[in-house]
C-alpha cells in the first residue's frame, strides 16, 4: 500500500486579493472589465482546476466585499454586530444600518438569501452591469432620493454569513469558507464545529431572523417606527414564518410586505395566524419570476395567498431585487401615502389561448452555476 507525503502533493493555489494584480479594473460605468480585453468580464474558467477557479473566485470577491464595505459607510450604512454589544474580534454577524434608525419613524427592512455576502445581491448582475446595481447600493440609493424618505431608515440583514472564521475573526459564507486556506490543494475542506464556528442566536438562517427582529427592530428602532419588510427567496420564509409565530407583538407596526420567490411556495400551508393571514392578502406583494415587464400581475395568487406580479427577471431568484426593487418601493410609498390601503384581489383566468401571465414554475428553480455559487 502506497502513502503519498503532502509535501509531495501539489500545493493550495492562491490569488491576491487586489483586483488590478488579478487583471482587472473597475471602468467609468461601474462595470469590472478585464485589463487586457476592457470588453470581457470577469473569467470564472481559467483553469479546468476546480480548486483553482474557486480559489481566484474568492479573491475576486474579496475585492467586491471591500469595495461595498467603503460605498456602504459613505452612503450611510453602518456594520452592526450581532448579538449586540460583542466586540470586533467576539464571534458576531455583521448587518448594514442606516445612522438614522433609532429615530426614523419608518424603517425598510430587507432579509436575502442564504448565499450571498452582506450587501450582495447578485454577483452576476454586477458582472454584467454594474456594482451598484448587483448591490443593495442602488437600492439604498433609491430609498436616500425620495424626499419622502428622509426619516426612513435602512436595515439589511445577513443570511449568508452566519459561519465565524475564529483565526480571520469575522463571519463568512459557506462558499468563502471552503475556500480558506488549506494544506494541499487537494486536502478537504475545514470542518465547521457546530459550536465553535457559530455565533450565539446567529447559528442558522431562523435565529438570524429572529435576532434582527428581537434585537435590532426592538431594542435600537423606535417603537412606533413602522416597518416595510423585503425577503427573498429562504429570507421571505423565514421572515413571513416568524410574523407568523409572533404576529400580535408586529401587527401594529408592519405596514407591508414584498417577497421574491422563484420556487413553489403555498404559503397557506405555512401560515396559521388567522389575524397575519388576512394582512397577508391585503398588504403583501409577491415578484415572481417570469419574463413579461416588472409589475405585470400574473396568476399565483392561489398559492401565494397574495398578489402576485412580474419580477422582470426569467431566470435567477437572486437577480429579482436588481429588477423589481424599484416597484417594491412604489408599493410600499403608496400603502405609505394612503392610511388604510389594502390590495384588492387580482383574479388573473388562465386562458388556454394566453398562458402570458401564468406562472410557469419549472423555471422559477433557482438555477445553479459558478457565478452563483
Amino acid at each position: 500500500m502506497f502513502r503519498r507525503l503532502s509535501s509531495s502533493l501539489p500545493k493550495d493555489p492562491k490569488f491576491p486579493a487586489d483586483l488590478e494584480k488579478l487583471g482587472y479594473y473597475i471602468n467609468e460605468k461601474d462595470q469590472i472589465r478585464s485589463i487586457a480585453h476592457p470588453d470581457e468580464e470577469f473569467n470564472f474558467f481559467i483553469s479546468k482546476n476546480e480548486r483553482v477557479r474557486e480559489m481566484q473566485r474568492e479573491a475576486f470577491d474579496t475585492c467586491i466585499r471591500r469595495e461595498l464595505s467603503a460605498r456602504f459607510e459613505a452612503s450611510g450604512l453602518n456594520i452592526t454586530r450581532l448579538p449586540l454589544n460583542v466586540g470586533p474580534s467576539d464571534p458576531h454577524v455583521p448587518i448594514l444600518t442606516s445612522s438614522n434608525l433609532a429615530t426614523a419613524k419608518r424603517l425598510i427592512v430587507y432579509f436575502g438569501e442564504s448565499m450571498q455576502d452582506l450587501g450582495i445581491f447578485a454577483h452576476r448582475i454586477i458582472g454584467q452591469n454594474s456594482i451598484a446595481s448587483g448591490s443593495a447600493l442602488d437600492f439604498v440609493h433609491a430609498i436616500q432620493s425620495r424626499e419622502s424618505n428622509a426619516g426612513t431608515a435602512i436595515v439589511i440583514a445577513n443570511l449568508g454569513q452566519l459561519v465565524w472564521y475564529r483565526r480571520g475573526q469575522r463571519a463568512v459564507t459557506i462558499t468563502s469558507w471552503n475556500a480558506l486556506p488549506r494544506k494541499t490543494g487537494v486536502s478537504n475542506p475545514l470542518r465547521i464545529d457546530a459550536v465553535k464556528n457559530r455565533v450565539p442566536g446567529n447559528g442558522s438562517t431562523k435565529e438570524h431572523v429572529k435576532s434582527v427582529f428581537e434585537e435590532v427592530l426592538v431594542k435600537l428602532a423606535r417603537q412606533d417606527a413602522m416597518i416595510d419588510l423585503i425577503g427573498l427567496g429562504e429570507g421571505a420564509e423565514e421572515a413571513v414564518g416568524y410574523l407568523d409565530q409572533n404576529w400580535k407583538h408586529w401587527e401594529n407596526k408592519v405596514r407591508a410586505i414584498c417577497v421574491g420567490v422563484g420556487f413553489v411556495w403555498r404559503v397557506q400551508d405555512d401560515i396559521h395566524n388567522e389575524k397575519f393571514i388576512d394582512f397577508w392578502g391585503k398588504r403583501a406583494r409577491a415578484y415572481l419570476i417570469h419574463s413579461v415587464p416588472v409589475e405585470t400581475p400574473l396568476a399565483g395568487r392561489q398559492e401565494l395567498s397574495c398578489n402576485c406580479f412580474s419580477s422582470g427577471e426569467s431566470a435567477f431568484t437572486e437577480c429579482i431585487m436588481p429588477r423589481s426593487h424599484k416597484s417594491m418601493l412604489a408599493f410600499f410609498q403608496l400603502v405609505n401615502d394612503m392610511p388604510g390601503y389594502f390590495e384588492a384581489e387580482l383574479d388573473i383566468p388562465k386562458d388556454e389561448d394566453d398562458m402570458s401571465k401564468v406562472v410557469r414554475w419549472e423555471t422559477g428553480i433557482r438555477a445553479e452555476s459558478p457565478r452563483a455559487a
